[in-house]
């Protein structure tokens, strides 16, 4: 597990270095489509095979396992719906802690057991992911939280928590013996990812985290749960599973695409309902893998 995580982290730095060379020289809407490329094809596969993984996480001892899964998958997108419409605020903060949560907990899952300190440690990590972004690409980011929430927040916030949570987080590992010895990898990563947070647009930057950091991560992770092994016959496998949810979360995409305002004041909210439906569930299956697997 040790050195599967350092070689995933060796692919992920050498990745990053090549776009950071490469995107300040390939024009911007080019990089951004290949973002949306990215999202497309590896983000959201990644997320596509829940369905697998609770079955095997609960080997038959619920009833009516995939339909119980799916009407609760529906639920979710509805009451996320409802809840951004209604209190947009409270739920883009909810959201963010719990996206937060699953970013952190994919990162350092390999080197941390589960625990409630352990739970909020993840948390804080990606949080500070986030706000390192946040502040890196303020200007974009603060005209959806306006469109969002109808609150403008100023620069000196995002700067202020950015490096309020990086000191928290410093001290933390450098008090956690266990992961004392990574400060210079994790140093030397998000130095990267501020080079890369700050040189294209806000959906280049979150994109580039979320394929690259955890996304593969992810996948290498559910294929091993599943299938023993990472490998091609592996991957085709779960690509086998999880096509029709793929394939659905695309035509949805798609629908979206074509029939939607998107400079309605209901798209924000009804977006980012969308990423909620996505989130909440898939982090609560990704949390019981682990705990299986663990």
């Amino acid at each position: 597990m040790i050195f599967q995580a350092t070689k995933n982290y060796q692919i992920g730095i050498l990745i990053t270095i090549v776009f950071i060379v490469l995107v300040p020289l390939i024009s911007r809407s080019f990089v951004d489509f290949f973002s949306g490329f990215g999202v497309l094809t590896l983000g959201i596969l990644h997320g596509a095979n829940d369905l697998e993984i609770i079955s095997k996480s609960f080997k038959g001892k619920l009833n009516n396992l995939y339909l119980k899964s799916i009407l609760l998958y529906i639920s979710v997108v509805l009451f996320g719906g409802v809840l951004f419409f209604t209190l947009p605020s409270i739920s883009l903060i909810v959201f963010v802690l719990f996206s937060s949560y699953h970013f952190g907990e994919q990162h350092w899952e390999d080197r941390l057991s589960f625990s409630l300190f352990h739970l909020a440690f993840f948390t804080l990590y990606g949080a500070f992911i986030f706000f390192l972004m946040f502040t890196l690409q303020y200007d974009s980011v603060v005209e959806v939280i306006e469109k969002i929430s109808g609150y403008r927040l100023g620069f000196e916030f995002f700067q202020f928590t950015a490096v309020l949570l990086g000191i928290i987080l410093l001290i933390n590992i450098l008090l956690k013996g266990s992961i004392r010895s990574h400060i210079i990898k994790e140093a030397v990563l998000i130095l990267l990812l501020a080079f890369i947070f700050y040189i294209g647009s806000l959906w280049f930057a979150f994109a580039f985290y979320f394929v690259v950091w955890h996304s593969l991560p992810s996948l290498s992770d559910q294929l091993k749960f599943l299938y023993g092994e990472m490998n091609l016959e592996s991957f085709l496998k779960y690509f086998k599973h999880s096509l029709i949810y793929w394939l659905a979360s695309l035509i949805s995409l798609y629908l979206v695409y074509s029939y939607v305002d998107f400079k309605a004041n209901y798209f924000m909210p009804m977006f980012f309902s969308f990423l909620a439906a996505i989130t909440f569930p898939h982090t609560i299956v990704m949390a019981v893998m682990k705990h299986k697997n663990g």
